[in-house]
């Protein structure tokens, strides 16, 4: 019996396999190293996975947590940590291991981005090209080779628009549609918001197409209710509000207390009142954080000003794909193509939920307009392509630009990335963990400052400490919004000064005593000092 090939889809499944093969190498490569070590986020999802696979039990002793993990008080939504509990369990509590899941489903996203592109065109060339351009991404390759929850979670927003749009005609597809947006709520703080604005809109933007299935449409509607009830009746709880009380840029008084000054300064009275409502205040906090990211320098130059976000001389997305953007808009009214306006919708709501934060604009609370922007950076490269004879030549020189942009951002990635930031990846936790647990049992007690953010953590994490011994403390040891000032003989705090001790303090601060070792970061920077005091 033969097999029956389609000759024209084997050149488009190999160019697919190939960018598919491209993506994996990109967010593989050195992943354990480079970012040079993990952040403190990192360490505590680490560690509470590892907690998990042997308790069934966080570190804080709260039993398999539905809706997020209480690590710092900050209670991170609960899907990426159980996610990495398989991955330790095959790899051994290591930054590889917290890293992999969002390697392995930052690469599948490539894969999705092109069957949701598919939705949209007839040709499989522009879904290629959305492939290709979020494979070699500075903006997904970054959150994609470190443990960022967002990537698991953007991974199920893009799984979910693919099954609702499968689902506009063929109804069953609908089921699993809702299932993967429900549980993108479970892995990211942002999608909380996002996808009730997502589904909301392409909900009316298909109606008259929902509304054939009706029973479909309205049993998705429950199912989702019913997946989501978990989290909704957790509203008012630490577990939901924590996250918004630290983040959100509406707790602060200060639009209150302008309004008033403006209406008071109007004479009051009810026009007064309305021409300086405090909404106006709040709407314009608003504005001005959803344009921050939209900003050109964010977008194509310099990215994310946080270093764990960017590597600070690489935007988002490539100076190249500037021109095709507004390509791509300008084909898109000349060709009416109104099909594409779900992509739209999707661009424009994708800033909104960190529009409402206080730092914008944010690379990780935002990552979900990368998708949309790929695929019409890709369209409107096809479309140019598709010009006469200058067309092509314009294409063959933008791609020329690209593979060089390309070429640069891997050279700032891999050789001044880690070294000019191993700062704010916490760099030296390790080699100083792992000269404490050498002296550990030849002190009666060890200092470890807390200058430079959670050394409990890392202990716990480099040491692979049972994590029974920890949870036995929680109860009865002090706590700075969860976490551990004490484990065993090892203080997390400030030293007392005339106490025998080993003593381990940032560089900024000094100890009495015997300099023991001096820790340095990739930078050549000192980042612990050791004394014997």
């Amino acid at each position: 019996m033969k097999l029956k090939i389609n000759k024209k889809l084997t050149p488009i499944l190999l160019v697919l396999i190939l960018i598919l093969i491209l993506a994996f190498r990109l967010r593989f490569y050195n992943l354990g190293s480079n970012p040079p070590s993990p952040y403190w986020e990192e360490a505590a999802i680490g560690y509470d996975a590892y907690s998990i696979l042997k308790t069934g039990k966080d570190f804080h002793g709260n039993s398999w947590p539905l809706i997020a993990f209480e690590s710092f008080g900050d209670y991170k939504p609960s899907l990426y940590f159980y996610a990495t509990v398989p991955s330790i369990a095959i790899f051994g509590l290591n930054t590889f291991a917290v890293r992999f899941p969002s390697l392995f489903f930052g690469s599948l996203t490539v894969l999705l981005i092109y069957l949701l592109a598919k939705q949209f065109f007839k040709t499989p060339i522009v879904a290629l090209g959305s492939a290709l351009l979020l494979a070699i991404s500075p903006w997904h390759i970054q959150f994609s080779r470190a443990g960022f929850e967002a990537n698991l979670g953007l991974f199920l927003v893009v799984l979910g628009a693919w099954l609702f749009l499968k689902g506009t005609k063929k109804k069953i597809w609908l089921f699993p549609a809702v299932l993967s947006w429900a549980l993108s709520l479970y892995t990211y703080h942002a999608n909380r918001i996002f996808i009730p604005l997502l589904g909301l809109t392409w909900g009316l933007y298909f109606f008259k197409t929902l509304i054939k299935k009706k029973s479909f449409s309205l049993i998705s509607i429950f199912l989702f209710a019913l997946l989501i009830f978990p989290l909704a009746i957790r509203l008012n709880t630490p577990e939901i509000k924590q996250r918004f009380l630290e983040t959100s840029a509406f707790v602060t008084l200060e639009p209150i207390e302008r309004s008033s000054q403006l209406i008071t300064a109007d004479g009051g009275g009810v026009i007064a009142g309305i021409v300086h409502h405090r909404a106006w205040q709040y709407s314009k906090i608003f504005l001005d954080h959803y344009f921050d990211h939209f900003n050109f320098n964010y977008l194509f130059v310099s990215g994310d000003s946080n270093p764990r976000h960017s590597t600070q001389l690489v935007g988002g997305l490539y100076l190249v794909q500037l021109p095709l953007l507004l390509a791509s808009l300008y084909y898109l009214f000349k060709n009416k193509k109104y099909n594409l306006l779900p992509l739209l919708i999707w661009a424009l709501l994708a800033p909104v939920p960190a529009a409402l934060t206080k730092a914008t604009p944010h690379a990780l609370r935002s990552l979900g307009l990368v998708i949309p922007l790929a695929i019409i950076s890709s369209y409107g490269a096809i479309e140019l392509f598709k010009a006469k004879a200058i067309g092509k030549i314009t294409i063959y020189l933008l791609s020329s630009i690209l593979l060089f942009e390309l070429s640069r951002y891997l050279y700032v990635y891999h050789h001044d990335y880690p070294r000019l930031h191993s700062f704010h990846w916490q760099t030296g936790y390790e080699e100083m963990i792992e000269f404490v647990a050498t002296k550990k049992d030849d002190y009666d007690t060890i200092y470890i400052t807390r200058e430079l953010g959670r050394p409990s953590i890392y202990y716990w994490f480099y040491t692979k400490t049972n994590p029974k011994e920890v949870q036995a403390l929680n109860n009865q040891v002090l706590k700075d919004q969860g976490e551990y000032l004490q484990f065993e003989n090892i203080i997390f705090g400030q030293p007392d000064p005339q106490k025998p001790a080993l003593v381990v303090v940032s560089e900024s601060e000094n100890s009495p005593g015997q300099l023991l070792k001096e820790i340095k970061n990739l930078n050549n920077q000192t980042i612990f000092k050791i004394y014997e005091q």
